[in-house]
């Protein structure tokens, strides 16, 4: 039987771990979704003052360091967290482009905006998961 403090270690761990895996899946999707952003806007000759590397490296990160705490959340409640965790990010990805398209912040933005929205989705929804497993192991 465990005590309190025992448990108290255990979810500190456990929320470093989590800190770390939602860091680690940040600092991939930043770059990759850096890239592809550059790639985009210089094969199209986009700018943008609101979609620029700064914003990017932002929304990024900080989706999964929040998207890690979700996925936390989930694993404690369901045994099909993956599946859960992997609706959740596909549905925010389209509900963000939905918006970016009906919405945009200037013209053209949801040529590059709307690939990020997946990009980071995708990246999410493998990365976490596999960081978090990682973590238990």
């Amino acid at each position: 039987m465990e005590t309190a403090t025992q448990q108290q270690k255990v979810s500190a761990i456990s929320v470093k771990k989590t800190l770390i895996a939602g860091s680690l899946a940040g600092i991939i999707s930043v770059i990759v979704s850096n890239l592809l952003a550059w790639g985009i806007m210089s094969a199209n000759d986009y700018q943008f003052e609101m979609l620029n590397g700064f914003s990017i490296t932002l929304s990024a990160f900080f989706v999964n360091l929040i998207g890690a705490f979700i996925f936390r959340f989930i694993q404690k409640k369901s045994k099909r967290a993956i599946m859960y965790y992997a609706i959740l990010s596909v549905v925010m990805a389209i509900l963000m482009s939905i918006n970016t398209s009906t919405n945009p912040m200037e013209p053209n933005i949801a040529a590059v905006a709307n690939p990020l929205h997946y990009l980071v989705a995708i990246l999410s929804l493998v990365l976490i998961p596999l960081f978090m497993k990682r973590g238990q192991s």
